[in-house]
């Protein structure tokens, strides 16, 4: 609750040789009524820029969005607008074209020194609005000051309602919304965090903060698509961010996307002044989902000097398994035995990697050898059917099945579904449509209980 700010009302504004009043009166447009009419104003460098924005308006874009994301005009915070403007006060080309346009509606494009502008007439209505929460603004702009103070002191709730009223008298300021975010995430309150949050960014665009803070609680609520597109725009604002592209990088990989978590990680580490191994240990886990295996043996390899024990040997016998490097991955595997002789994952991967080379007999070997340490894992008696299959020996691949499903007796009835399943394939290549078919019912009774 660091944020605090103020308010800009009745101010004189000057955009190039263009000087605009905000004035305050309530009614009217040109000649025809005692006061002009309140306007809003886009300013972007292009004629196209401006012709795009009149197309996304009318496509039913909000102008005041449009302002704070494309504008570079003034008052772009508060969605371009400056009140009541005297006509008179205008250069000519923005007096033709707001002399031309009616209430409710946008002018077309116009010069102007910074490039071309684009003028909303407001309605009555948002006319009416603007200018009573423009008088309400001293008492938002108080009440922020003050919830933000309380919420320092750590009196959430009442720094949450006093947040909340200033944010409802001005719904423009955005560090109330932002503050009002903070108070109720720490209130455990993610949803309406996540939608104050959200609020201060339609106001500013480019807040990299925001966008930080709602990437994270996104996250936290598990909407990990929305995360992405929050880090995303962080990480576009400050690419120099290890936190942007760390948080950009965990919402790729949990959204399944490993191969552009790759890149971020790699960001992430290539922005850090030393190593940190659970960033290597990251990478190594998202280059392994994405089959990159390049980056897995580079993210391996670091790892090894954190990870001297047999894991770190296995870590990098896979990664180079991946890269195609079977006899480099042997050797890792050897080592990692000589260091946990009782590792059933090292016999394991040892084995998937005699059989990568198709050494038949040395795979059976440590698949056996790995069954032996761990009698109880049903994965390894599913290893060694496998390779029993691929060899075509399919009378033991049968037993090796029939023996995992004992063994995985109290696991999940999901993995003892997909063991009965193979085990019907298996008895289905051998000849056996009874057996199959009694495996293929017992499946299906697995799933459906």
């Amino acid at each position: 609750m660091t944020r605090s700010g103020s308010l800009r009302v009745g101010q004189w504004l000057s955009l190039g040789g263009l000087v605009l009043a905000t004035l305050a009166a309530t009614d009217g447009i040109g000649a025809e009524a005692p006061r002009p009419a309140g306007i809003r104003v886009l300013v972007v460098r292009t004629q196209a820029e401006a012709r795009d924005a009149i197309t996304a308006y009318r496509a039913g874009a909000r102008f005041e969005r449009l302002v704070r994301e494309r504008s570079i005009g003034p008052e772009r915070e508060r969605g371009g607008y400056l009140g009541r403007v005297d006509p008179a006060s205008l250069p000519p080309a923005a007096r033709a074209a707001l002399a031309m346009t009616r209430r409710g509606n946008l002018s077309p494009a116009f010069p102007v020194e910074e490039g071309f502008g684009v003028i909303q007439v407001l309605s009555v209505q948002e006319e009416e609005e603007l200018e009573a929460r423009a008088r309400h603004a001293p008492e938002a702009l108080d009440l922020f000051k003050r919830g933000t103070e309380l919420g320092k002191a750590g009196d959430m709730e009442q720094a949450t309602a006093m947040l909340q009223r200033a944010t409802e008298l001005d719904p423009d300021l955005a560090d109330a919304h932002f503050n009002l975010g903070i108070a109720e995430r720490k209130r455990g309150r993610l949803d309406p965090a996540i939608a104050a949050m959200r609020q201060v960014i339609v106001l500013r665009p480019d807040d990299f903060e925001a966008h930080v803070r709602l990437g994270s609680w996104l996250a936290e609520q598990g909407s990990h698509v929305e995360a992405t597109r929050s880090y995303e725009r962080a990480a576009a604002f400050r690419m120099d961010s290890r936190e942007a592209w760390l948080g950009l990088a965990q919402s790729y990989e949990a959204s399944g996307r490993a191969r552009a978590a790759v890149g971020a990680y790699r960001r992430a580490i290539g922005l850090l002044p030393h190593d940190d191994p659970a960033l290597y240990a990251a990478l190594l886990r998202t280059a392994l989902q994405a089959g990159d295996g390049p980056v897995a043996v580079e993210a391996a390899r670091k790892l090894l000097a954190y990870r001297p024990g047999h894991e770190g040997f296995i870590a990098l016998g896979e990664a180079l398994l991946l890269s195609g490097e079977a006899d480099a991955a042997i050797l890792e595997y050897q080592k990692a035995i000589a260091l946990a002789p009782t590792s059933a994952a090292a016999h394991v991967a040892l084995g998937s990697a005699y059989a990568r080379l198709g050494r038949a007999e040395a795979a059976s070997e440590r698949f056996l050898r790995a069954v032996e340490l761990e009698p109880g894992n049903p994965v390894h008696y599913r290893s060694l059917a496998r390779l029993y299959e691929g060899q075509g020996r399919l009378d033991l691949a049968i037993v090796a099945l029939r023996d995992g499903l004992s063994a995985a007796a109290a696991s999940p009835a999901a993995l003892q579904a997909k063991l009965t399943e193979e085990l019907s394939a298996l008895y289905q290549k051998a000849g056996m449509p009874h057996e199959a078919e009694r495996e293929r019912l017992r499946a299906k009774s697995l799933r459906d209980p």
